[in-house]
């Protein structure tokens, strides 16, 4: 008795892996994010739009995630109402305030096969669970590993209707394999962007459209659009206060090596030896929760963390000073914000991207390193010092950033009809 007891233990991929580990062997799967899926045949054969996404919480709701639900939303405005809706989660189930965001969808499991239209599907733990799917299921991917989770679905899709694959969307907003150094997770980020399957490709912002042609990737088709203020950050820029508070706001996270965070405190300890009356200067960081950071001479780095939009609005009506360093092609939100918002803002140029040309208060550097920087924050407080309101004068030169015009996916009505053929 207490040897099948064990067998059918082994035989369950949790227990199976304490089993292993309490022998001392390792049985975790070294690449989560491609674990293995399965498909099987739903008893329905309706049309369905399904978006891959990691999450659905409000915080996990960075500029990436809100832009990739906001595109999702468009979408389905233009769908025909007979289209059913699913919602597929790969990395956190929803929370009680998404659950209460998203009412009118219904959270299933894999095992439910149903044709209630809005649906939302955790598929955090992938193994040994299949997914239902008819021939009709479309997809949309929002991150390099939810491509990997389309592409494999689609796969599977068509052998088992006997089909051929169905075009899929993806959503790019940065250049994703190097968020990782050259590795495996390196190549199969950069496999998603050469798939046999038809991908129509929708790119955030011309700069990293531009950087995906330079580099040759080719897709089924390709659509572009340009980033837009916030709605609640564009509610409040006309409260922007003439009298600047002597803050320098930085985008600090040290979880995301894109945003060099190592580099800006280097930077700002240099700023500290070499910048008259720092002292009169109060230093927060903003975007990721942190310990104080002590920069010599009684200078302290204070994280705020995350903040809510009105929290952000507030600091960006009041500060002087903005800097936000971002190692991508893409232009990254935070200097677009700090920079229409009126602070004289420092950001750094990668390839083809070159942020000075989109406002007059942004200087992006080309040397990124701790000395530049300083040299540049010395600078812009002395501008301000010589003019408080000298971030107030600086032109945008990005046409509807923040007023009203056109669509911003003007295209959405083509791709719709191109998605669905």
């Amino acid at each position: 008795m207490l040897e099948g007891i064990i067998n059918a233990a082994r035989r369950n991929n949790m227990a199976r892996h304490v089993y292993h580990l309490f022998k001392g062997i390792s049985y975790s799967n070294a690449i989560p994010q491609i674990s293995a899926i399965s498909v099987r045949k739903s008893r329905f054969n309706f049309e369905r739009i399904n978006l891959i996404i990691p999450s659905v919480n409000q915080k996990h709701m960075f500029g990436g995630a809100a832009t990739a639900l906001k595109i999702f939303d468009e979408i389905l405005q233009r769908i025909n109402s007979e289209v059913k809706v699913r919602i597929i989660l790969t990395d956190v189930g929803p929370d009680r305030e998404a659950n209460d965001h998203f009412n009118g969808y219904r959270v299933v499991s894999t095992d439910d096969d149903i044709d209630e239209r809005f649906q939302i599907l955790p598929f955090v733990e992938k193994f040994p669970r299949k997914i239902f799917i008819t021939g009709n299921d479309r997809f949309i991917a929002t991150a390099w590993w939810t491509a990997c989770t389309a592409q494999e679905i689609i796969k599977q899709q068509a052998k088992l209707y006997s089909q051929g694959y169905n075009k899929m969307i993806y959503i790019i907003q940065d250049f994703e394999p190097s968020f990782y150094n050259w590795s495996s997770h390196y190549v199969l980020a950069d496999s998603t962007y050469k798939s046999d399957i038809p991908v129509i490709a929708i790119f955030n912002s011309s700069f990293l459209s531009d950087f995906f042609k330079g580099q040759q990737y080719k897709f089924f088709n390709e659509y572009c659009f340009e980033p837009r203020l916030n709605e609640v950050l564009r509610g409040r820029i006309d409260e922007t206060k003439e009298l600047r508070k002597k803050k320098i706001l930085i985008y600090g996270r040290p979880s995301v090596h894109r945003n060099c965070f190592a580099l800006i405190i280097e930077a700002l300890k240099k700023w500290v030896r070499v910048q008259p009356h720092f002292n009169d200067w109060q230093l927060l960081s903003i975007g990721e929760q942190h310990r104080p950071i002590s920069l010599g001479d009684n200078v302290i780095l204070k994280s705020l963390g995350k903040l809510s939009l009105h929290d952000y609005a507030e600091l960006l009506c009041e500060s002087a000073i903005g800097l936000s360093l971002m190692v991508s092609p893409h232009p990254s939100y935070p200097p677009l914000e700090m920079a229409h918002f009126g602070l004289l803002t420092l950001t750094n140029s990668f390839a083809n991207k070159d942020l000075s040309a989109l406002h007059d208060n942004i200087v992006s550097i080309d040397r990124i390193i701790p000395d530049e920087i300083a040299k540049i924050l010395m600078d812009m407080i002395s501008k301000f010092s010589g003019n408080p309101e000298v971030g107030l004068h600086g032109q945008s030169h990005m046409k509807y950033y923040y007023e009203g015009g056109p669509p911003q996916f003007p295209f959405l009505d083509k791709l719709v009809s191109e998605f669905f053929r």
